[in-house]
């Protein structure tokens, strides 16, 4: 049995908790956090405190705070040389945790809230250590988590975090554009929904430039223009400009 201590209760940490909880092999032993409190949407079964000077032993701490926070965090653990420290930054250097003798990452590639439930099974799971000693034990439990492990150095964990950005954060943000451009003209945004779902179903089966559609991949300088006219007063004018652009100029790379 691995014992699991997790620093962090945010949306990654709940999620962890959840999973390391139900599975065999892993064992959750407690988590810390800064409130008085455990989050109310955390299992109230599970030994809390916001003490870390007073952390108990345990084979692996998971580190789950923000990016900022980590090597804080980090310098303020003191813990057995017997255990490893790992954090779940997509970005952060793994050097961020030298001061433990094992250390490592264990990062989730997955955009995580806690009143959404994820299959922990089929997400890849990105790993690092500061030893192969250390690689194996992180790689014995992220295959406890998850089916899909894969190894990476900071570096390229840093250009999948890169890639992670501009899949989901960006292009969520720019859902949230069209939301606020059918809201202006007072049209329920519900209307996009099947084409957001088709749109995500499609690469599933298609690289995503083959799965490209729409005025700019087809250069139609008609369309263009009149959105772009419409757009014209808009903060969104430099935006659509922009990314139309980017997607000619990516079809004539072809």
């Amino acid at each position: 049995m691995i014992d699991v201590i997790i620093i962090g209760t945010g949306n990654v940490s709940f999620h962890f908790s959840k999973v390391i909880s139900n599975r065999n092999g892993l064992r959750l032993i407690g988590i810390y956090g800064r409130g008085r409190n455990i989050p109310d949407y955390f299992n109230k079964n599970i030994s809390y405190s916001n003490d870390l000077k007073k952390i108990k032993y345990a084979d692996i701490y998971l580190i789950c705070v923000s990016d900022d926070a980590i090597g804080i965090v980090s310098d303020q653990l003191n813990v057995s040389e017997k255990s490893i420290v790992v954090h779940s930054s997509g970005s952060i250097n793994i050097s961020y945790l030298s001061k433990h003798k094992k250390h490592g990452v264990l990062y989730p590639l997955q955009t995580f809230s806690y009143n959404r439930e994820v299959n922990f099974s089929s997400i890849p799971i990105i790993i690092e250590a500061n030893t192969n000693l250390v690689l194996d034990k992180i790689k014995e439990i992220s295959n406890l988590i998850s089916n899909e492990i894969i190894e990476c150095d900071s570096q390229k964990r840093l250009s999948v975090h890169i890639s992670a950005v501009f899949a989901n954060n960006f292009s969520n943000h720019m859902n949230v554009i069209a939301e606020e451009i059918l809201k202006i003209n007072n049209i329920d945004s519900d209307i996009l929904k099947p084409l957001i779902h088709e749109t995500s179903k499609k690469i599933q089966f298609l690289k995503s430039k083959e799965a490209q559609t729409g005025p700019a991949i087809r250069n139609d300088q008609i369309t263009i223009k009149k959105h772009l006219n419409l757009l014209k007063q808009t903060k969104y004018f430099d935006i659509y400009k922009t990314l139309t652009e980017e997607i000619i100029k990516s079809k004539n790379e072809l």
